[in-house]
């Protein structure tokens, strides 16, 4: 039979909505001879709380639940009972709702508002929180505003505050992560840790103009400054409270702003060390001097297929093994071909999730001479851990190319090719620059034809310049060079890759938009944004492209090797710090010293230039003859080891055995 003509339904609903409840009673009443007799009833019921009779409107949706039971039907019979008075019916039929349709808001709505009735506010709270998490996991902004708007209207931060904040804060909503924080601190005055939390989300992911990396700037250095003064006259329990958050509160997107950051970097370390100290974390007891084998432990979240464990895993397996005892501590337990390999080079391997206390005790028991972590900053533990004492000689890496501002760490390990004259002046750790990249490097496998320029919206005879960093390494600032080049090249696309469930994404797609309109360009016909792909298959997407447009600020690393490997000709300009200058190292240790750009005027007539055919194939013949000498380097591998040895000895101060 046909479907029955349900328009009335929305027209008794309409009327409901406006207030009319008498007509939107007499229309639902008129449907009850209809095929939808349980949305009549439905309707009848919702009509007859509007009309304060909970009774009838309890019969009303409990006839209607046995037609056709439904979330909403459910619902509103726990609006009925509440009205009556029988609120523990109320809350269980709530919680039921929330247990079998997670997605549906109105249950969460009701059961915290309900608890918030009772008096029990922490309880409320908690449901909120829940609220949002699951709106977060989903990336629905209004229904998690709609959870923090009901946390601040109770006045109460939820049991999980802390979590809530830095996922919240990590998937690209700062501003509500600082609400939840104040929140926290509103209820807990002392509670340094949410003060450290909220100064941390200052800080965002994409930023939608210059005015605003000066704006969060400013709030940060204001907050750490606070939190500096602050932790220098706090009681050590207070101070010990806030232990726990470090790691979780950490300054991760701050380095994607294009500042020297050294100075607020020095201010944050002072902050979590004596916040660390007060937890009891001092230094680990001084184990025996080497005889005859310098134990070295490498410490890492990403000992698995990632850029930190591609550009560095080549140290740990090519240690001279006569002088060196080699540990890995593989701080997110993951396991792959990459954890496997190294697990069967090293002498000692730790794996698996853990808390950082539990990590600490586990790295002392080894009793390491030295410890390389691989990145401070992006990992949770080598944040925790990194700030303390767990071996005489402490180091980091380029995995996350900024200063840790940690007393303890002492050295950077750094690459004699992307520091800058006055480096030193961007560390707090002593700065070692070991010969060339630093690193040696296999380069990735990659199989052509994974993907087509069809598949990714790419036109055939488009010029494609990929573009292939993370979306914050983009600054607001270097935006024109994409029209400059656009405006040269009308068939240039530039390949982006964003995740579409971010709220970065939109932002930076924003940017662009404005950018590419004020030049009367349509931004759609130039611009292609890709969701990420699997790490074995990036080198097949980059594959596609024509050049490798190096992002400006914050450079490519394993990126531009990758691109490299898949001959692309590129396109750089390094800038002041470190963190900008990889890709320039990568063209100067193969020779190509003329395709690195000096402005970004520059950069683009490099760019355009490269839109030739001619030109593309020029740049090719130069990245083929001179790749291998990005490869396999062992020149890095032994000047680590003479580092090693020397740092040691002098954290000794007594010569050291030579190796049997």
């Amino acid at each position: 039979m046909p479907d029955p003509d349900t328009s009335w339904i929305a027209a008794a609903e309409a009327l409901l909505a406006a207030g009319d409840l008498a007509a939107a009673d007499a229309a639902f009443l008129d449907g009850l001879s209809a095929a939808r007799a349980a949305d009549a009833l439905h309707g009848l019921g919702v009509a007859r709380l509007e009309r304060d009779a909970p009774a009838e409107a309890l019969s009303l949706l409990q006839a209607a639940e046995v037609l056709q039971p439904s979330e909403r039907i459910s619902h509103n019979m726990a609006v009925a009972l509440l009205r009556l008075g029988r609120v523990n019916e109320a809350m269980a039929r709530e919680r039921a709702l929330i247990e079998t349709h997670p997605g549906y808001v109105a249950p969460y709505v009701g059961l915290a508002e309900i608890l918030a009735g009772s008096g029990h506010v922490d309880g409320a709270a908690d449901v909120w929180a829940l609220l949002c998490d699951r709106a977060l996991r989903s990336r629905n902004h209004d229904v998690i505003t709609r959870a923090i708007d009901g946390l601040a209207g109770i006045g109460r931060a939820p049991s999980n505050w802390s979590w809530l904040a830095t996922w919240l804060r990590i998937h690209g909503f700062p501003d509500d992560a600082e609400r939840v924080a104040s929140l926290r601190i509103a209820a807990a005055p002392d509670d340094i840790g949410a003060k450290l939390m909220r100064a941390m989300a200052r800080l965002t992911v994409v930023h939608r103009s210059d005015e605003e990396i000066v704006e969060r700037r400013g709030k940060y250095a204001t907050n750490l400054a606070e939190l500096d003064l602050l932790t220098s006259v706090s009681d050590p329990s207070l101070l010990a409270g806030a232990a726990i958050e470090i790691g979780r509160a950490k300054p991760f997107f701050l380095s994607y702003q294009g500042q020297d950051d050294t100075a607020l970097q020095r201010t944050y370390g002072r902050i979590v060390d004596r916040i660390s100290r007060a937890a009891g974390n001092g230094p680990a007891p001084m184990p025996a001097a080497p005889a005859p084998k310098i134990k070295v432990g490498f410490a890492t979240t990403w000992f698995t297929l990632h850029s930190v464990s591609k550009l560095f895993a080549g140290w740990i397996h090519k240690l001279d093994r006569r002088r060196f005892e080699v540990y890995a501590y593989n701080f997110s337990g993951g396991e792959d071909h990459i954890s496997r390999e190294i697990e069967t080079v090293v002498d000692g391997y730790r794996s698996g999730q853990r808390a950082p206390q539990l990590w600490r005790e586990a790295i002392i028991a080894d009793g390491l001479h030295a410890i390389i972590h691989l990145e401070v900053g992006m990992g949770m533990e080598n944040v925790a851990l990194g700030c303390q004492r767990l071996a005489p000689v402490q180091c980091m890496t380029w995995g996350h190319p900024v200063t840790s501002g940690f007393p303890e760490m002492d050295y950077f390990l750094s690459s004699e090719l992307m520091e800058p004259e006055n480096a030193v002046m961007h560390y707090t750790e002593k700065l070692v620059r070991l010969p060339n990249l630093s690193i040696f490097y296999e380069p990735m496998p990659y199989k052509p034809g994974a993907f087509t320029r069809a598949d990714q919206r790419l036109a055939d005879d488009a010029v494609v310049y990929v573009c292939c960093q993370s979306l914050f390494k983009y600054l607001p600032k270097y935006d024109h060079v994409f029209v400059d080049i656009a405006r040269r090249v009308p068939a240039a696309q530039f390949l982006f890759i964003g995740d579409p469930h971010s709220p970065a994404t939109p932002v930076f797609l924003e940017r662009l938009v404005r950018a590419f309109a004020a030049a009367g360009l349509k931004a759609e016909r130039h611009i292609v944004v890709v969701p990420p792909v699997t790490q074995e298959a990036f080198a097949s997407l980059i594959a596609l492209g024509d050049v490798y447009l190096d992002s400006i600020g914050w450079s490519g690393g394993n990126t531009t090797l990758e691109a490299i490997a898949c001959d692309l000709p590129i396109v750089t300009m390094p800038t002041a710090l470190m963190r900008g200058r990889h890709s320039a190292a990568i063209l100067k240790r193969i020779g190509m010293d003329d395709w690195i750009a000096e402005t970004p005027e520059g950069y683009v007539e490099l760019a355009v230039r490269l839109a030739d055919p001619l030109e593309r194939m020029a740049a090719t013949s130069y990245i083929a003859a001179g790749q291998e000498r990005l490869y396999r380097d062992m020149a890095p591998v032994k000047a680590l080891e003479v580092f090693l040895e020397a740092a040691v000895q002098k954290a000794y101060g007594t010569g050291l055995r030579a190796a049997g």
